[in-house]
């Protein structure tokens, strides 16, 4: 990162975080050496957010979504495990993102909480198998990744407006 050249420029906040580091730094306190830790790094965010050279950076590019390969990655990894648990962190490391940051770019490239388009695809997968299977509506949701027979129903009432069994007798 860069800094702007800033002549006869004043930021009351980085005066004090000096002045506060100035004190600390003067007394040798060996004990002090977290709270130095926290205002050297209060300062460089200071900073980078106020003065640096470069343009600002748009929380909205930065925040813009998955790359095309990191979506496959996500996408691939919940249709292997469709039948499994998968925690967001899971999701997150296939793409090399933290759980929060994968989260919030997912919803963006998708529309949907990584969560709901989990759902999504069982929901889909479980409609493919009414279509085409004859196994037992209640093994048919453990197969999709649903708790159980009730969850399926439930998810399947909210988002479709039909339960398994009509769903089926309607094919």
């Amino acid at each position: 990162m860069e800094l702007a050249e800033e002549l006869g420029s004043s930021d009351p906040l980085i005066e004090q975080l000096v002045l506060a580091l100035d004190g600390v730094v003067r007394l040798r306190e060996p004990s002090a050496r977290t709270y130095v830790d926290h205002l050297l790094g209060t300062l460089a965010a200071q900073l980078a957010r106020a003065h640096s050279a470069g343009r600002p950076v748009d929380r909205d590019s930065a925040s813009s979504g998955l790359t095309s390969r990191q979506l496959m990655s996500a996408r691939e990894l919940m249709e292997t495990r469709l039948s499994e648990p998968l925690p967001v962190a899971e999701l997150a490391s296939a793409t090399g993102l933290s759980a929060s940051q994968f989260s919030r770019q997912f919803r963006a490239s998708t529309g949907k909480s990584p969560h709901q388009f989990l759902l999504q695809l069982r929901l889909d997968h479980a409609r493919r198998l009414l279509r085409t299977t004859t196994l037992p509506i209640a093994d048919l949701a453990a197969h999709c990744g649903f708790s159980h027979q009730e969850h399926l129903t439930r998810v399947m009432r909210a988002k479709l407006g039909t339960t398994p069994a009509a769903f089926r007798r309607a094919c």
